[in-house]
């Protein structure tokens, strides 16, 4: 369950990191992380990407489910 979550948050932030930089934003300096260049331009990719990962991890949600 805490991975679902985490992943996400993570899937969202990259979403969010697109359509910002779509924008001409730069949602890392908005933090205070100050990305290279050749990673700025991929890291909504790699966030999206990563986010799905970590919520893979989560499982099949089985464990949700009450057995009778």
């Amino acid at each position: 369950m805490l991975f679902k979550i985490l992943g996400s948050i993570v899937v969202l932030w990259g979403i969010a990191d697109l359509i910002i930089g779509l924008q001409g934003g730069d949602l890392w300096a908005q933090v205070g992380i100050t990305l290279p260049a050749i990673v700025w331009s991929y890291s909504h990719y790699i966030a999206i990407i990563g986010g799905v990962f970590i919520f893979s991890l989560g499982g099949g949600g089985k464990e949700d489910v009450p057995q009778e």
